[in-house]
């Protein structure tokens, strides 16, 4: 009795362990002193990263009057085009392993170098963003 009724719970399990899909294009890292950390993912079928600081000595652009949420510590960018700001809710600081001073990381058409000076991070065309405490700056 017990075998028919494991066959007909795998059965029914089967199709919905199919249609679920494997989220593998998530990646994420921070900075050795956590307060810079970045995502990248290509969920929707185009990659995008975003890179949020904790502290800061700067002021970011005025909290436009669309975001109710926070705003001015959190930059997005596409495979291609120029960076923006990031009107948002949540973080992205503190997920992943750490990325060394010194190294580099790489997810789809993204590239980010970790060094004592800051975090740089570019995309295919060229465009990226450079995140400090002390300053940042987008290209």
């Amino acid at each position: 009795m017990i075998r028919p009724l494991i066959a007909i719970v795998l059965t029914l399990a089967a199709p919905l362990a199919r249609s679920t899909p494997p989220h593998a294009s998530y990646r994420a890292f921070h900075t050795p002193t956590g307060n810079i950390g970045c995502a990248a993912d290509d969920n929707s079928g185009t990659w995008e990263l975003r890179c949020d600081i904790g502290e800061k000595n700067w002021r970011g652009p005025s909290h436009p009057r669309s975001c109710d949420l926070d705003y001015g510590d959190a930059l997005g960018m596409s495979a291609s085009g120029r960076p923006y700001w990031v009107c948002h809710g949540d973080t992205v600081l503190g997920q992943g392993p750490a990325l060394q001073y010194g190294q580099s990381w790489r997810a789809g058409p993204f590239t980010c170098l970790s060094q004592i000076a800051g975090l740089t991070c570019s995309n295919r065309t060229g465009h990226g963003i450079f995140l400090s405490r002390g300053n940042y700056r987008v290209y």
